[in-house]
């Protein structure tokens, strides 16, 4: 007999949460039915799964490769059930797809416009996230496609690279006009630059296609988002960097920042990847084209000053 799907599902919710209890709860069936569903796949697989005693259990070396093994395997059942219900049309269905917070507020919104607009059957379930978790969860199969800057290192998935998004200088008009004076970030005052934390990989795609050497001028403080980036910036009267995405969507403007556009070779790469082993590549690439066409550079892409 081969393994039930479901009894999958429970291993890897009980390897996730290392609890029985949570493990049932997230899975909406009592603890002792996930009990038993784990005894019935060790007497399927004749091996052992998980060691235990009275209060506590781990994964035997086996059980961590059956649920790597298991994972695959569930991803691989949602993919076709997903590819079942397209029925053979790539532009039907639903697709989930996670961005990453520096792009997201300024893409997803005309994303969705002009799928609904060119493919219509097409259902768009998104998610907001860090590149980090994004990539975990489209390895896992929580997500089937993800919207990020490139390039992302150590990964097996597929990509497509979808546009490039300049960066703009932006922040107090005298700092800006420092700047802009020689193109050298020497001339700024230490501590003048504010940057996103670093967990957003904009910071390090900033820092290093502006060859931004000298930390000393970078601010201690960082902010969470690039709404909190402007108002620190306007608020200490300091400079940073915004992605041109965000730049057309007037951030920056209501907080009465300078912003002028840097060389036209310093930028970020937005891309789209997906598993190499999905049933869904027509779908993914057609959401491609329609990110292509909303990165081609817009009527403010050339705009030096907002």
């Amino acid at each position: 007999m081969l393994p039930n799907l479901k009894h999958l599902k429970y291993l890897l919710a009980l390897h996730k949460h290392q609890n029985f209890n949570r493990a049932a709860d997230a899975c909406y069936v009592s603890q002792s039915t996930l009990s038993s569903a784990i005894i019935k796949l060790e007497e399927q697989l004749n091996c052992q799964l998980i060691e235990r005693d009275h209060k506590a259990f781990i994964f035997t070396t086996q059980g961590e490769v059956v649920v790597e093994m298991a994972q695959k395997l569930l991803i691989s059942a949602q993919e076709l059930l997903d590819y079942g219900k397209q029925q053979g049309n790539p532009a039907s269905g639903s697709v989930r797809i996670g961005c990453i917070p520096t792009i997201a507020p300024y893409l997803l919104t005309d994303l969705v416009k002009q799928c609904q607009q060119t493919l219509p059957e097409l259902a768009l379930y998104l998610r907001e996230d860090s590149t980090d978790n994004l990539m975990a969860m489209l390895a896992n199969g929580e997500i089937d496609t993800a919207i990020l800057a490139l390039p992302v290192q150590g990964h097996n998935f597929r990509s497509k690279v979808v546009g490039k998004d300049a960066f703009y200088i932006a922040g107090d008009a005298g700092l800006v006009k420092l700047y802009a004076k020689d193109m050298d970030f020497q001339q700024l005052p230490q501590q003048s630059i504010f940057l996103l934390t670093h967990e957003h990989c904009l910071t390090e795609h900033a820092v290093s296609a502006c060859q931004l050497a000298d930390a000393s001028r970078i601010n201690h403080f960082s902010a969470s988002s690039l709404a909190t980036l402007v108002q620190m910036t306007a608020y200490h009267k300091g400079f940073t960097f915004l992605p041109e995405m965000a730049v057309n969507k007037s951030l920056g403007v209501a907080e009465g920042l300078t912003i002028k556009a840097l060389s036209p070779d310093v930028y970020r790469e937005i891309g789209l990847l997906w598993r190499p082993t999905s049933l869904r590549q027509q779908t993914f690439l057609r959401l491609a084209n329609i990110l292509e066409q909303l990165l081609l550079p817009g009527p403010n892409g050339s705009q030096e000053e907002k």
